[in-house]
């Protein structure tokens, strides 16, 4: 969904981009560096369980994610492999932030059940593009990295400083259902699209 606005933000990181250029950083550097400090984010959160200060620091790595790529173009160093490297990096941190919510929440069946389709979701696209020639612009789906992400702080944030309880259960329980619901909701949108993709160009 936001897919077609990221476009217009990719002028703010240069700035930051520039200074870890400056000091001796790569794109796939600045790419490892937050990768690094978003795990060690991770597990502040496990230890001190404060989801405010985790959804702060969340919210600084997802801005600081798009400096590598504003460096690979200042620098006129972009490459597949760097974005490659990216989505990696973008899958591990995901997982991480997932499993350092469910280990502080104790939603540990729906973390896991959440985390299987957030796979499915990146799978379903890259097992798609195997068969045919797919490009990134035509998979606008309902429930991307970016909308995902948003939702799962907001529910997080929210349910830590109101502690809103629906029934038995505190807000974040429900959040994740939501969330499941949707994911697998854009799952089965993706194999509707690749089934159409595949059929109708290989």
């Amino acid at each position: 969904m936001l897919t077609p606005y990221k476009d217009r933000f990719r002028k703010l990181p240069e700035g930051a981009a520039r200074f870890f250029l400056r000091i001796g950083f790569t794109p796939n550097g600045i790419t490892l560096l937050g990768l690094v400090l978003g795990l060690l984010t991770c597990l502040l959160f496990v230890w001190n369980r404060n989801a405010v200060l985790f959804g702060f620091l969340i919210i600084f790595f997802g801005l600081f994610d798009a400096v590598d790529g504003a460096a690979a173009r200042i620098t006129n160093q972009v490459t597949k492999f760097g974005s490659y490297l990216d989505a990696i990096c973008d899958r591990v941190f995901e997982s991480a932030a997932l499993l350092a919510a469910a280990y502080v929440t104790e939603h540990w069946v729906l973390s896991f059940c959440l985390l299987g389709g957030i796979f499915l979701v990146s799978y379903s696209k890259a097992r798609a593009a195997m068969e045919v020639a797919i490009s990134n612009t035509e998979w606008p789906d309902f429930m991307e990295r970016s909308e995902r992400g948003i939702i799962f702080l907001a529910g997080l944030l929210i349910s830590d400083v109101t502690h809103i309880t629906v029934g038995d259960k505190d807000l974040f329980f429900w959040v994740l259902v939501a969330l499941l619901i949707a994911i697998y909701g854009t799952v089965i949108q993706r194999v509707f699209r690749a089934r159409q993709y595949i059929e109708t160009r290989g």
